[in-house]
C-alpha cells in the first residue's frame, strides 16, 4: 500500500490528526490504520476475522509490484494484508 507522506501535491484524500496512545493497544490501531487506508486509497475492503478474497489480493498484488519497495517489505505487506496478522522481517528474513 502507499501511504501517504504528505508534501507538495502528496495529500492524503482523508483529513489527519494525531494522537498518543498507550503502547499495549499500539498494534491494535495501527492494524485498524492500515484497514483504513487500504479501504480509501486502494479500494480493498478488509475483513478482520476472514482472508481476503482472491480478486482483492490480485489488485494489491499488482499496486505492491508497482511500487518502489524491497521484496521483503512488498511480502511483509501482502501477507499483513491477507491474513490481518502482523509480521515483522525478522520473521521472514533466513
Amino acid at each position: 500500500m502507499n501511504k501517504p507522506l504528505g508534501g507538495r501535491g502528496k495529500k492524503a484524500p482523508y483529513e489527519t490528526t494525531h494522537l498518543r496512545i498507550p503502547l499495549p493497544i499500539k498494534t491494535d490501531i495501527e492494524k485498524l490504520i492500515e484497514n483504513y487506508r487500504l479501504s480509501v486509497i486502494d479500494g480493498i475492503e478488509t475483513h478482520d476475522n476472514s482472508l481476503m478474497s482472491v480478486e482483492d489480493a490480485k489488485l494489491l498484488t499488482r499496486r505492491l509490484i508497482k511500487a518502489k519497495t524491497s521484496k521483503i517489505d512488498t511480502l511483509i505487506k501482502l501477507l499483513t494484508s491477507i491474513y490481518g496478522v502482523e509480521i515483522s522481517k525478522d520473521e521472514l528474513e533466513p
